[in-house]
């Protein structure tokens, strides 16, 4: 499997969770570090080895497309070229309980034979939270950090309108950055005399503290998005009461 997409939106998350899920231990792979040791076909042939014999394995290469910048110009002196020739040959041999799953910032960046072996696990392309999604990854970190207000069994204290000129404070916002912004007022609220509170004023304070990568770097970003539609998308449609249409069209909050 191969997760394919901008920074921050949770693909090392996501591959960690599948191995949680599926009960398997979780190898991480450096392929960076691989191609800089000192003797780089024994150290991958010793992790290859190690995932064979883990009993039920995930086998994660975190930002596997940086091991391959400079690959047409052979610029590491064609050993990155070599090495993904045996781990092409190990994906396609090995008949181990090992599930290889990889993600990725650029997807161009990895050669076509190593891509099309992707193809039978499916990529996947975690893009940026839609409205529905940023209101969970808020409501988790929220309640972690103010359980009374937003624990289990409590009720929302805001109403849809206020969230939904949240959300809409915070689109392009990654998960990551919805998760620091919440850390941050409870540090704040915690340094103002009132631990464990916050107003929904806090967060769109935060929100003015910082610049999101989707706007700073937004020609990158959007670089990627745009190639969405090469990859199964990881997120179904926004189909809660903050998206901007419903699946059938009828025009919601966002529009009237």
């Amino acid at each position: 499997m191969l997760f394919w997409g901008p920074p921050g939106t949770g693909k090392s998350l996501s591959a960690k969770l599948t191995a949680k899920k599926l009960g398997y231990a979780l190898l991480a792979m450096s392929w960076g570090n691989i191609l800089g040791s000192a003797n780089p076909d024994r150290a991958l042939a010793k992790i290859l080895e190690t995932a064979e014999h883990l009993g039920g394995c995930v086998l994660f290469a975190d930002d596997f497309d940086k091991g391959f910048a400079g690959w047409d110009f052979n610029a590491d002196g064609g050993i990155a070229r070599r090495l993904s020739q045996k781990l092409l040959t190990w994906m396609q041999e090995q008949t181990s309980d090992v599930l290889m799953l990889a993600t990725v910032k650029r997807l161009g960046m990895l050669p076509s034979e190593l891509i099309r072996r992707f193809d039978d696990g499916g990529i996947w392309f975690v893009d940026l939270p839609h409205n529905g999604a940023r209101y969970e990854i808020f409501n988790l970190h929220l309640a972690k950090y103010f359980p009374q207000q937003f624990g289990e069994g409590q009720q929302n204290p805001w109403s849809d309108r206020q969230w939904y000129s949240l959300l809409s404070d915070y689109a392009g916002a990654t998960p990551a950055e919805i998760a620091n912004a919440v850390k941050c007022c409870a540090e704040r609220a915690y340094c103002q005399g009132r631990p464990g509170k916050i107003e929904l004023a806090d967060l769109r304070y935060q929100r003015t503290q910082f610049v999101l990568s989707s706007q700073r770097s937004s020609e990158d970003i959007q670089a990627i998005r745009n190639q969405a539609s090469f990859a199964k998308p990881a997120s179904g449609e926004d189909t809660s009461k903050f998206a901007t249409t419903k699946p059938d069209g009828v025009t919601t909050m966002a529009k009237r």
